[in-house]
């Protein structure tokens, strides 16, 4: 539809424009180490993989060469994808080995039905006001009994305030995310179940206030280094209801 159009159009132009400075790096911050454990714990080795919105690769890069899953990277940014051609890692792999970039919308992945091990989504759906259809989608190309792992914005949160501006200023519609009941409906109504519910970032809405991050060590100690989870994450997960991001990780029905 049009609307849904229009927003992958925006998305395309701003992540096409910041590509070639866009970070490979995973982070070493609880959030971004969480990132890459759930991939590392619920892919195996041979298992047919999909990234959806992940840029230049960062983590369908790891997936294909330290797990030995066949990896399908999609992103809707040509010009990211292109970066994850040029990187180091990329080249010197042997061509079997290399993750498959696919240029195209969450929203209408073309991959056929039930035919892939498991899907995640990193700082993708927020950006996206149907982002129903963009999970319903990755359930959809998921075999009976496959993994599903989302990266879903929660609605009370402050933090929000601070990235829908953010972002309306670059020309998006804003960012979107869901209640934990709209959660609970949508993997009640895909025929999934929740293996893992992982909230994060409830103190690090304090780093967005003014100069907090920049004069003191905040981040320091609310993101300690090795601490997994660290102070943020042991928080979240005593006031779920008040996190920036939930982490779940859904298994589909059958199989």
């Amino acid at each position: 539809n049009r609307p849904a159009r229009a927003v992958d159009h925006r998305l395309q132009q701003h992540f096409d424009a910041c590509a070639s400075v866009y970070e490979t790096e995973i982070g070493e911050e609880y959030p971004q180490w969480l990132k890459w454990h759930l991939i590392e714990k619920y892919a195996k080795h041979g298992d047919r993989v999909v990234d959806i919105g992940r840029a230049n690769g960062r983590h369908a890069l790891d997936a294909a060469l330290k797990v030995a899953c066949e990896t399908i990277c999609v992103d809707i940014s040509e010009g990211m994808l292109k970066q994850l051609k040029q990187r180091p890692d990329y080249l010197l792999a042997e061509v079997e080995s290399r993750p498959s970039p696919v240029v195209a919308s969450a929203l209408e992945l073309p991959i056929q039905d039930e035919s892939v091990d498991l899907a995640w989504s990193y700082a993708t759906l927020l950006l996206m006001p149907d982002q129903q259809t963009a999970i319903s989608e990755m359930v959809r190309i998921v075999k009976p009994g496959g993994i599903v792992i989302l990266d879903i914005g929660n609605v009370w949160n402050l933090g929000w305030l601070y990235w829908r501006r953010f972002y309306l200023k670059r020309g998006f519609s804003g960012i979107f995310p869901m209640s934990r009941r709209q959660i609970g409906k949508l993997v009640h109504a895909l025929g999934c179940q929740t293996l893992e519910d992982i909230p994060t970032g409830i103190l690090s809405q304090l780093l967005l206030l003014p100069y907090i991050d920049k004069v003191t060590r905040l981040r320091d100690r609310i993101h300690k280094k090795g601490a997994y989870p660290d102070l943020d994450g042991r928080c979240s997960k005593l006031l779920p209801i008040f996190a920036n991001r939930y982490y779940l990780v859904l298994r589909k029905k059958g199989g």
